[in-house]
């Protein structure tokens, strides 16, 4: 059985991530409401509470990441960082499109489809994932700055056939409540093994298959929540169509189907990153603190980048900025117990995506595939 439903809110002055919602909350404002009120009873309180449930390190670690919080940030250096970051990754979309204008077809539609997916994702982690916390751009007057991080959301979600606020805007508020819980929204990315490479494959090779696994595969999971609508389906395709058929007739057609083929690319970082993140036995132990994992390999600040693999300090505390999560990761090294810290933050990626790596409890170890054989 997994563990009690848990929940947090960056509203609260110290975002004590394990405070209970309960059922008849709604996800989304009624969420950050109730639990920003029992944040504002007291810190001891309501690190008393967190105490009673979990494991007594928990709270030290959550308290650790206030240091961090995005509200004691700079807010004009943190906006320049971010915004800065998003435009950087803009023009880097550019140059790709631009080389496909002289390179050989041949070989800048593979390299550049492999490209303009990547840039795709990080910008989805960037804007995307950090707008879902409040804090991808922050304003002092804080109804301001919910629009602001709404508008920059849903700016980019709609170019992936994402709902924002269904699936980021109460969809991720619901992930970090209950993760891999029936009712997780953002819990259909965690498939492994064959079973991942397969999904993978598929959605990068396949055309259109992004939509089927956007749609109906993930309502056919247990609880599961398709991440689009028809409406948001609709505006996506008449924005690429808008986009390919102005790349195609000022670039070239190898541009446009290399902007086409990026988006199919984004999804097989989608599935690779949620299995990285909750992948396998971890998903069936009882403290939601330790549902998440830790990557650290060669290339992933790269390959994951703005830090989304240090993915067990982010459950922690949520609203710790992804450029800090490395100096929270240092932190929390003399915090966590070193037999939880092994198994929460490893350097075995491939271990981790076939499911061999195991959990912490009685009732996640079992679920771990056996090593295979050198």
């Amino acid at each position: 059985m997994r563990g009690a439903r848990t929940g947090g809110s960056c509203r609260g002055g110290w975002a004590l991530a394990g405070l209970r919602v309960g059922r008849e909350t709604r996800v989304g404002e009624a969420a950050r409401s109730e639990t920003s009120e029992r944040t504002s009873r007291g810190e001891a309180g309501g690190a008393e509470r967190v105490s009673r449930r979990h494991a007594p390190w928990v709270k030290e670690a959550i308290l650790a990441g206030q240091r961090y919080h995005w509200r004691t940030k700079n807010r004009l250096a943190h906006n320049a960082r971010n915004l800065g970051a998003l435009a950087t990754l803009l023009a880097a979309i550019g140059a790709l499109a631009w080389w496909g204008t002289f390179a050989h077809p041949w070989l800048y539609v593979p390299v550049a489809a492999f490209g303009f997916g990547l840039l795709y994702f990080a910008t989805f982690v960037l804007v995307v994932h950090e707008a879902s916390h409040e804090m991808f751009v922050l304003a002092a007057d804080r109804a301001l700055s919910k629009r602001l991080n709404r508008a920059f959301g849903w700016s980019v979600a709609i170019f992936f056939a994402t709902h924002y606020g269904k699936h980021w805007e109460r969809g991720h508020l619901e992930h970090h409540v209950r993760p891999l819980e029936p009712g997780d929204p953002q819990s259909h990315n965690v498939l492994l093994g064959r079973k991942l490479l397969t999904r993978v494959l598929c959605n990068v090779f396949i055309p259109g298959f992004l939509f089927l696994d956007r749609t109906v595969l993930r309502t056919k999971r247990p609880g599961g929540k398709s991440s689009s609508s028809k409406g948001v389906i609709v505006l996506f395709v008449l924005l690429w169509a808008s986009v390919l058929t102005a790349a195609g007739l000022t670039l070239g057609a190898p541009v446009a189907l290399a902007l086409f083929l990026g988006i199919h690319v984004i999804t097989g970082f989608n599935h690779v990153k949620g299995a990285l993140e909750h992948g396998g036995p971890i998903g069936h132990e009882d403290d939601p603190f330790l549902r998440s994992r830790t990557t650290l390999f060669f290339g992933r600040r790269l390959l994951m980048p703005f830090h989304i693999s240090l993915h067990f300090e982010h459950h922690l505390n949520f609203c710790v900025p992804w450029y800090d999560l490395p100096r929270y990761h240092e932190d929390l090294k003399a915090i966590v117990p070193p037999a939880v810290w092994r198994e929460m933050v490893h350097d075995r990626p491939l271990r981790q995506l076939s499911g061999e790596l195991g959990g912490l409890s009685e009732a996640a170890r079992p679920h771990a595939r056996p090593a295979q054989p050198a």
